[in-house]
């Protein structure tokens, strides 16, 4: 089962532009692994089938990739990230990222934390067990990110309060979304501009099977 997962995962990103190399599949696979063992005991995802996992976890999760050049030593913050998607996963891809993954469950946050060590990952990521609206308060972490990154938490309205303080003046948040966003975008235009922000547009990933589209915001002028 193990080596036929590894075969079909290469496959899969082969087809689709993101070829892997053998250290890559080796660290997903484990992913894969560990999730599923995990999973047995602590609810960190409705996905069980190997299938589902390469597609709506692992290849979703660097599809963002297709439009957004998230390059070697930038700073990536993943809010909401449940059990490591997308940020850990993006990390793999993208090894020289700088990484900080944010999620309020601590059973979530001892499942990333283990795997980040046995995927040899802890020496280049920051994982803290804390809620967002907390997280964005502190000083150390304001005004300090190239991307901020989520995907299945809050709308954009009400996650725009503590995602917007996150970024550096010329970052980037990239909200992971599933079918239409024109409601949600619309209901966001005055938190938007409350907090000086705005919407740059709306990406959709060339892979249908996804069904995903990311919401692109940035700040104004470098006002929180």
């Amino acid at each position: 089962m193990e080596m036929q997962f590894r075969h079909q995962l290469e496959e899969v990103f082969n087809r689709y532009g993101f070829p892997l190399t053998t250290e890559q599949i080796e660290q997903l696979t484990r992913y894969r692994t560990e999730l599923k063992r995990w999973n047995a005991r602590v609810n960190l995802t409705a996905v069980h089938d190997d299938n589902e996992v390469i597609y709506k976890h692992f290849l979703d999760s660097v599809s963002v990739l297709e439009h957004f050049a998230i390059a070697e030593g930038q700073t990536v913050i993943d809010v909401g990230t449940g059990a490591g998607f997308p940020g850990v996963v993006l990390k793999i891809y993208v090894p020289n990222i700088c990484l900080t993954l944010v999620e309020a469950s601590h059973k979530k946050v001892a499942f990333l934390k283990f795997l980040i060590s046995q995927l040899r990952l802890d020496l280049s990521i920051q994982v803290f067990a804390e809620r967002a609206e907390h997280f964005a308060k502190t000083d150390e972490f304001v005004n300090a990110y190239d991307w901020v990154l989520t995907r299945y938490v809050a709308s954009l309205e009400k996650s725009a309060t503590y995602c917007l303080p996150l970024l550096n003046s010329t970052g980037r948040w990239l909200a992971y979304k599933s079918g239409e966003t024109d409601a949600e975008i619309s209901q966001s235009k005055e938190v938007m501009y409350k907090l000086g922000a705005v919407i740059e547009g709306v990406c959709t990933s060339r892979i249908a099977q996804l069904n995903r589209s990311y919401v692109v915001v940035r700040r104004v002028n470098g006002q929180n």
